[in-house]
C-alpha cells in the first residue's frame, strides 16, 4: 500500500491576494501536486478554535485531510493553499511546521490594504453573505462597530475586511517558525506581470520553469456581481459541492463559468468614494509603515508603492 503523502508546500495568505491564480499555475506544475480541494482548511482550527465545516461529519479530521492528497505520488512538491492561515499567526505557524515537517515551504502573498479591503467587500457580496447594496462606507461602519471578540470568530469572517489588512500583526510570526523557508510576494507584481512573478517563485523552489510558456495566465477567482441572487445561491452550493470534479477538469470549469457571467453576470458600477479611500488609507498607514521595516529587517528592500512611506 502507498503511503499517503503531506503538503510540503503551503500557500498561506493572504485572502484576495492572488492565492487561486498562484495555486492554479503551479498546479501545472509537473513535480508539483496539488490538493484534490484548494482550501483544505484543516489548520484554521487552530486559529479559530473549532474544526473548520469540512471535517464536521469525518470520524477522523486528519484522515480526511490526508485524503486531499491521497493522488500524490513522486512529485517534489505537494501543494495545498488556505489564505486564511495568515491571519492564525504563531498558532497557525507551529502546527504546520510540527505536522508538515521542518523542510515544508510557506508562500504569502501581501496586496495593498485598501485595494485587498475593496475587492474584499465585493468577493463577499458576490458569496451572497452582505447584502448586495451595503455601500463600502456602510460596510467600513459595520466591521468597525464589530467589537474585537466578536470579529475573530470564523462565523464573523464577512468582517474582517479592515483587519485583514493589518499585515504586520502576523508577518514576523510565520518568519520567526518559517525563516528562509518563507517566501512573500506582492499582489502588485502577479499583476505587472504573471509570467515574471511565476518564473520567481519557481525559481525559489527550484522547479524547472520550462512549463510556463503553455500557461493560459487568466485571472482566477473573479468577484462578479450577480442579477439573480437565487441563482448565484445554487451556482455557489454546485461549485463547491464539484470543487474536486473542477480541479480535474479546469478547461471544462472555464467553460461553465463563462456561460455562466454571461447569463448571471453584471459589471461591477459601485463608485468608491475618494474620501473614503483617503481615510482607508490612513488607518492603514501605520500598520504598513511597521510592514516596511518588518521586510526590510528580513531582507525585502525592493517594496511596491503602497510600503514606500516616509
Amino acid at each position: 500500500m502507498t503511503e499517503k503523502r503531506l503538503p510540503n508546500l503551503v500557500i498561506a495568505g493572504v485572502v484576495k491576494g492572488g492565492t487561486t491564480s498562484l495555486y492554479s499555475y503551479l498546479c501545472e506544475h509537473p513535480d508539483v501536486c496539488c490538493s484534490t480541494v484548494k482550501e483544505t482548511c484543516y489548520f484554521s482550527m487552530y486559529r479559530y478554535g473549532q474544526i473548520d465545516s469540512r471535517y464536521e461529519n469525518a470520524a477522523v479530521p486528519f484522515d480526511q485531510f490526508q485524503d486531499y492528497f491521497c493522488h500524490c505520488r513522486q512529485e517534489k512538491y505537494v501543494m495545498e493553499a488556505t489564505p486564511g492561515y495568515f491571519e492564525g499567526g504563531a498558532d497557525v505557524a507551529n502546527s504546520i511546521k510540527k505536522t508538515l515537517g521542518k523542510d515544508t515551504k510557506v508562500l504569502i502573498i501581501l496586496r495593498d490594504p485598501v485595494d485587498r479591503l475593496v475587492s474584499f467587500w465585493k468577493y463577499k457580496k458576490s458569496m451572497v453573505e452582505l447584502d448586495d447594496y451595503l455601500s463600502l462606507e456602510g460596510y467600513i461602519q459595520q466591521c468597525q462597530a464589530m467589537p474585537y471578540e466578536c470579529l475573530i470568530k470564523q462565523e464573523n469572517d464577512r468582517y474582517w475586511g479592515i483587519e485583514g489588512g493589518y499585515y504586520a500583526n502576523y508577518l514576523t510570526d510565520w518568519f520567526e517558525v518559517f525563516g528562509d523557508s518563507l517566501k512573500v510576494s506582492f499582489f502588485d507584481d502577479l499583476k505587472a506581470d504573471s509570467k515574471a512573478f511565476l518564473e520567481e517563485t519557481c525559481q525559489w523552489l527550484e522547479l524547472d520553469t520550462t512549463f510556463i510558456e503553455t500557461l493560459d495566465f487568466t485571472i482566477q477567482n473573479k468577484s462578479i456581481r450577480y442579477k439573480n441572487a437565487r441563482m448565484q445561491k445554487l451556482a455557489l452550493y454546485i461549485n463547491s459541492r464539484a470543487e474536486k470534479f473542477w480541479r480535474s477538469h479546469q478547461k471544462i470549469k472555464s467553460i461553465f463559468r463563462e456561460v455562466y457571467y454571461t447569463l448571471n453576470g453584471q459589471t461591477y458600477e459601485d463608485s468608491v468614494n475618494e474620501e473614503t479611500l483617503s481615510r482607508i488609507r490612513a488607518i492603514y498607514r501605520p500598520h504598513n509603515q511597521r510592514l516596511a521595516k518588518h521586510l526590510n529587517d528580513y531582507g525585502y528592500d525592493s517594496l511596491p508603492s503602497w510600503l514606500q512611506i516616509e
